[in-house]
């Protein structure tokens, strides 16, 4: 496949990220009460709210349409005093209703963000928001929730008489309940305030609109506000409103990626081989690393035996495949030792130098690895730059930290590698001696005793005979099995062709009194015989065979 063809798949795959339609909250705001995942804010100045959340203060929610008050329980008062119950200011939950009697202006600088909902039905909101918050951010590892500043009101040339509001820029921040009356506080959560990206793919691919530049350090609602409507020039039914604020579930994880997949900014993403081989192009040629029955001792020298989790031998050869700079899958289901191994590559990674980058979908996923290495002492190699982890502050007091820690003490190294090779010479040792034949029999000695023991194990008891087969080849044993099985058949038929046939269990008296006159002579024969032997018996015994052959017996 040529590169314009791998391009075209390129392309496709970025759009199967990208969603610039109506349906992303980045680019149309739900209406009030429409959507669990946003909390429209009504009549705030952003010019005041901006710095005083990110300089670190919290803000409460004050409900701004109130649930109507029950019938009056008492008698009326004095005359010009109110009934009780006639007016009263609600709180649901620490959210209030709004005090009619508060002036527009105080109320737009104060720290109460105010929401044109029943304060039961704020309550409900907000509780969704942070439930929904917490679990994106536990599951992912990505802050969602956010602050959106400003909004651009926008038409779709496809349903002009739509309005859609799109939010100018995102500061992330945390919703919580604290004090007795578990009120809810919004906070900043320690991170820049960031331009939707979205908004800005959106202008400049539909509507050859390009904003300005986005600074985040000099960021201030009303400046950002001016310049982006100066880049719209005079279009009808458009406008900005710097003070447009929502609180709610953002994300734009996926046109991040997008972005780094584009090949403009990045020009060597066509060449790339892993690229070109995942948008159809190329097969990557590479062999597997190992065999399937590779030795592992035989592949990885004694110097590289420096894995700082317990492996196997698979594990031992992924970590150095991945040491040899490779491509590997590893996979086997829960608990088969993947974040193990995946800690063993990362702390060599660690000793040769290097960095790695390691992401994975699930923040659990990173959590289980960062605590494996964490008890064994890498965690102050280990930059976290995920969910709130990921602010400049943040980032700058851990290397702060971490530089300042005392250098790890070195290890000698070369007296444990010493060590280390004569310990797997002994196994390596004793692994070959077990896996080496009996004599001439061709079987493996740890067969032999595997057998032994298994027929101890069973209650078979050990014969009172000995049986010389020092000179027994693996096609004399199978012969003798043979015998032996057709013998046992042929015992178990009976009849003429039995080997014990005309032996029965009685004796007629003429054929007893016949074998009786007839055993002394042959005792005496025996015991002759016997005693004749006895001398060369004697010199034999120490020419017994050796412990192994006879076990093979």
């Amino acid at each position: 496949m040529d590169d314009t063809a791998l391009a075209t798949r390129l392309q496709e795959a970025r759009r199967g990220l990208l969603d610039l339609s109506t349906r992303n909250r980045l680019l149309a705001l739900p209406r009030p009460g429409r959507s669990r995942g946003v909390v429209i804010l009504e009549d705030e100045d952003a010019d005041f709210v901006f710095p005083e959340i990110t300089g670190g203060r919290a803000f409460g929610f004050e409900a701004a349409a109130a649930e109507p008050a029950p019938p009056p329980t008492e008698a009326p008062g004095p005359k010009g005093k109110a009934r009780r119950g006639a007016r009263r200011s609600l709180r649901v939950e620490g959210i209030s209703s709004a005090d009619a009697g508060q002036s527009r202006e105080a109320a737009r600088r104060d720290t109460r963000l105010r929401v044109r909902l029943p304060p039961s039905d704020l309550a409900r909101r907000l509780r969704d928001l942070m439930a929904d918050a917490r679990t994106a951010r536990e599951e992912t590892g990505v802050a969602t929730l956010s602050l959106a500043i400003g909004t651009l009101a926008w038409r779709d040339p496809a349903t002009p008489e739509t309005e859609r509001l799109a939010p100018l820029a995102l500061l992330p921040v945390t919703l919580e309940r604290e004090g007795v009356s578990l009120s809810f506080r919004l906070r900043a959560a320690g991170l820049e305030v960031e331009e939707n990206l979205s908004l800005r793919e959106k202008l400049s691919a539909e509507f050859r609109i390009a904003l300005p530049v986005f600074d985040a350090e000099a960021y201030d609602p009303t400046a950002w506000a001016d310049a982006v409507q100066a880049a719209l020039g005079a279009r009808e039914g458009w406008s900005v409103d710097a003070d447009g604020l929502a609180v709610g579930l953002f994300s734009f994880q996926k046109f991040l990626m997008w972005r780094d997949l584009d090949p403009v900014t990045h020009p060597g993403l066509l060449t790339h081989p892993v690229v070109r081989a995942l948008i159809g192009g190329e097969a990557l040629a590479a062999p597997p690393p190992f065999a399937d029955d590779a030795d592992v001792d035989a592949e990885i020298p004694v110097e590289r035996l420096d894995h700082v989790m317990d492996v196997d031998g698979s594990q031992a050869l992924a970590a150095e495949a991945v040491r040899r700079a490779r491509h590997i899958v590893i996979q086997g289901p829960p608990g088969t030792g993947k974040s193990q191994t995946i800690a063993s590559i990362l702390g060599q990674a660690v000793l040769d130098g290097r960095r790695v980058l390691f992401v994975a979908e699930k923040l659990a996923a990173l959590e289980v690895v960062q605590r494996r290495l964490t008890s064994i002492g890498l965690g102050a190699a280990c930059l976290e730059l995920h969910s709130e982890k990921q602010s400049k502050r943040a980032v700058l007091d851990e290397l702060r930290a971490t530089l300042a820690l005392p250098p790890p003490p070195r290890p000698e190294r070369e007296a444990l590698l010493r060590r280390l090779g004569a310990l797997r010479g002994r196994l390596n040792g004793h692994a070959a001696a077990m896996a080496a034949p009996v004599g001439e029999s061709g079987r493996p000695l740890h067969a032999v005793v595997g057998r032994l023991v298994g027929l101890r194990a069973a209650g078979v008891a050990a014969p009172d005979f000995l049986l010389a087969a020092s000179g027994w080849t693996a096609e004399r044993i199978a012969t003798a099995r043979e015998a032996v099985a057709e013998l046992a058949a042929r015992v178990a038929e009976g009849g003429p062709q039995s080997p014990w046939r005309g032996v029965g269990a009685e004796l007629p008296p003429i054929a007893q009194e016949r074998l009786l006159a007839r055993l002394p002579a042959l005792i005496r024969a025996l015991s002759a015989g016997a005693a004749a032997l006895a001398p060369a018996a004697r010199a034999a015994r120490p020419l017994a065979p050796a412990p192994g052959r006879a076990a093979a017996a």
